[in-house]
């Protein structure tokens, strides 16, 4: 029956037929899927079984991995919970360890600077060769001249006395003969100058960048911020007697020396006091712009022919016009030097001068006054002060020679490999700070973009061995100079001349704010951020040991070296939106997100705020400290974020020997070992009586404190001190 019911009821056309089938084979394919998934689990489940708890994981034994296990063991207390103090916990046995010698502090970061401060005597000791550019040889003989202290004795006060004479004599070693009307302390100043020697006896002279006009450099009249203004009668008593008896070992009568060095303390602390209230009227800062024409310099403050003065300080290097700007930093402090100047016997003028230059070459002297100031320094503050003699050589040669002997210190300890790694670092950090960045909902799209601008636009500068040579020969300002292994103040002398002349050959060309050349910045440890060319300029220091090995995991390279990174990069956002106080931030940001930015803020100063410093038994003052609170927690949450992509892409990382913590706890106790430190009462008084950062045990607690991600790896209930119940929430 084509044409019958039947027909009809069999039709595959039919939708009552159609829809029958469909969900008939819908069932099956549900029933299927339920199957699959099903198995699945189970093969998943059976999988992670077997390799959690049959499969051992993998573990590093390179030397740097065991290397790693055992600094790490030797800081950890285990029988701390870290869930209740993470800080005791990564660094209670190195707290324990530590030996403070009756007083000051010790950290992990003042063992890596040893570790480095003797890499670099290693290389200032090696033997000279003719095929190294003479620079490198220069540092090598200055370093010896410095270590030759039989030749140094054998000098004796001779060098030191010649450099008196010829700044006018001092007057309470020559008595009734030294000649008062031949004496102006500008001509001292300037003899001392011509001769290599520190002369910012009264103000200092610098040259940088025009604020208005960056194009150009100017001259910099800044205060020397003598300190303090006021000290204990103890504190005095004692300075004068030190004073006094160096005074006697050059041979001053010791009545005279009383009378004569007892005023020219009380002068110091006169210039300390206009520092200080100089300072307090410009609000602490210490680097203002109010320029003047040489004319107006010289209408303003008439005491000095600044002209003529200037144009002697800067010879050779350079020339003072009438169409030049000079900047008073603090116009205040030298309306009051004048005064003071004017109403000083010149006995005390020279006195002091002579006082000053004595200070400023006391390394360079033999060992008996050497001790002296050691003796005088261990009564005031009442630790060890006295240093290997190597140490102070390689201070005095860094001072001095400091791109040669960065140059040579690159060369050994930084290949281009571990280059590109820690490159990768900082790009990955850079990334995932990004990422961060956007999800952020309490900025608002005007300001984040305006952040995600800065960042992407930042540059990393790390110092190559290349640029550092090629800047050296392109000086050649060492071409003429002659170390003399037995002469080794006249070697700083000579070397000091010729610093201040590349200092002040900088005045006719366009110098940028260079950190690589500042001493002691290659080889160091402390990251630099310049908000004006939005640079991070990286020292070597911070890629090796403790902070970074490239042979070793990741998770302990971005616990440390990464969160470091993360934290000086949440400062391109944050400083380079602030005005030079620091005070408020600028326009660019909108009102809305400076309320919650601030709002953020509060909630870590008032978590701060909690904690009390053992040490001292006092709180925290977190208004200080908020802004690198902020960055603190900030530099560890991008940091693990970072690391957490590094592992999926990947995969997991081999553990370290003899230790049973998971790759991300270890990555937390990398964050922690590296703030490592142990404090004397006196020292953590000190430190919190000018503190900007919070002390380093709530570096580690407080971000960790605030982190969801600390508490889940490490399995902390709700309520623990490391877990509270409210949280900071911001990245």
């Amino acid at each position: 029956m084509k044409n019958g019911h039947l027909d009809h009821l069999h039709n595959s056309n039919s939708p009552w037929y159609m829809s029958e089938w469909w969900e008939d084979r819908s069932k099956k394919q549900k029933g299927c899927f339920y199957f699959l998934l099903g198995f699945l689990t189970v093969v998943i489940l059976a999988a992670a079984f077997y390799f959690l708890f049959t499969v051992e994981p993998e573990i590093c034994t390179t030397p740097t991995c065991v290397e790693t296990a055992m600094d790490l063991l030797n800081n950890i207390d285990k029988n701390i919970d870290p869930c209740e103090d993470f800080y005791r916990f990564a660094c209670g046995n190195f707290q324990h360890n530590a030996r403070l010698d009756g007083g000051g502090s010790k950290s992990v970061r003042d063992l890596m600077e040893e570790e480095i401060q003797s890499e670099v005597k290693t290389i200032l000791e090696e033997s000279i060769r003719q095929d190294d550019p003479k620079p490198f040889n220069l540092a090598k003989k200055f370093y010896r001249a410095c270590m030759n202290e039989s030749a140094i004795e054998v000098v004796g006060l001779k060098g030191i006395k010649g450099i008196f004479e010829r700044i006018g004599g001092w007057p309470a070693l020559e008595g009734e003969k030294w000649r008062e009307e031949e004496f102006d302390w500008k001509n001292a100043v300037v003899k001392l100058r011509e001769i290599g020697v520190n002369f910012e006896v009264f103000f200092v002279m610098s040259i940088d960048q025009d604020e208005q006009d960056p194009t150009k450099n100017i001259i910099y009249i800044e205060d020397p911020f003598y300190s303090p203004s006021e000290i204990s009668s103890d504190v005095k008593a004692m300075y004068l007697d030190y004073m006094v008896d160096i005074a006697v070992y050059f041979g001053v009568d010791r009545n005279r020396a009383k009378k004569e060095q007892l005023e020219v303390l009380s002068f110091f602390l006169q210039l300390a006091k206009i520092s200080s209230e100089a300072k307090q009227a410009a609000n602490g800062t210490s680097h203002v712009y109010n320029p003047y024409s040489p004319s107006e310099l010289q209408h303003e403050f008439p005491s000095v022919p600044w002209f003529q003065f200037i144009n002697t300080i800067l010879r050779p290097s350079g020339t003072l016009t009438y169409d030049d700007v000079i900047s008073v930093s603090q116009p205040l402090y030298l309306r009051k030097l004048e005064e003071i100047l004017k109403i000083t016997p010149k006995r005390i003028l020279g006195n002091f001068v002579v006082w000053q230059t004595f200070q400023h070459l006391i390394n360079y002297l033999p060992s008996a006054i050497l001790d002296k100031g050691y003796d005088f320094l261990e009564k005031v503050n009442g630790i060890k002060a006295r240093k290997p003699r190597w140490n102070i050589c390689i201070q005095a040669t860094e001072d001095r020679l400091d791109s040669v002997v960065s140059a040579a210190y690159v060369e050994q300890y930084f290949d281009d490999d571990t280059r590109i790694r820690v490159m990768d670092v900082i790009r990955n950090i850079k990334i995932q700070f990004k990422h961060n960045l956007a999800k952020l909902e309490w900025l608002d799209e005007r300001t984040k973009k305006m952040a995600m601008e800065k960042l992407l636009t930042s540059v990393e500068e790390i110092v190559s061995y290349k640029d550092m040579v090629e800047s050296i020969e392109q000086q050649k300002v060492y071409d003429e100079l002659i170390i003399n292994e037995n002469e080794f103040l006249k070697s700083a002398l000579d070397l000091d001349y010729i610093n201040l002349n590349v200092k002040f050959g900088k005045f006719r060309k366009r110098v940028k704010d260079n950190r690589l050349r500042q001493s002691g910045f290659v080889t160091g440890l402390n990251i630099v951020f310049s908000p004006k060319e939005n640079i991070l300029r990286f020292p070597i220091g911070i890629f090796r040991g403790v902070y970074y090995a490239k042979d070793r995991p990741q998770y302990m390279n971005y616990g440390v070296l990464g969160s470091i990174v993360a934290h000086e990069i949440s400062h391109i956002l944050i400083e380079a939106e602030y005005g030079s106080s620091h005070a408020e931030l600028r326009s660019s940001w909108s009102s809305t997100s400076l309320l919650n930015y601030e709002e953020k803020l509060q909630c870590l100063a008032g978590h701060y705020a909690e904690f009390i410093v053992p040490e001292v038994n006092k709180h925290l003052n977190s208004s200080r400290t908020r802004d690198e609170d902020f960055a603190d927690l900030a530099g560890t949450k991008v940091s693990y974020d970072t690391y957490q992509n590094y592992a999926w892409e990947n995969g997991a990382e081999p553990r370290l020997p003899g230790i049973a913590y998971s790759p991300n706890q270890l990555f937390w106790i990398s964050s922690a070992q590296h703030l490592c430190s142990k404090y004397s009462s006196n020292t953590m008084q000190k430190y919190m009586d000018s503190y900007q950062q919070s002390p380093q045990q709530f570096r580690v607690n407080g971000p960790l404190q605030n982190l969801e991600e600390f508490s889940f790896d490490w399995g902390c209930k709700k309520g623990a001190k490391m877990d509270p119940i409210e949280k900071c929430a911001i990245w």
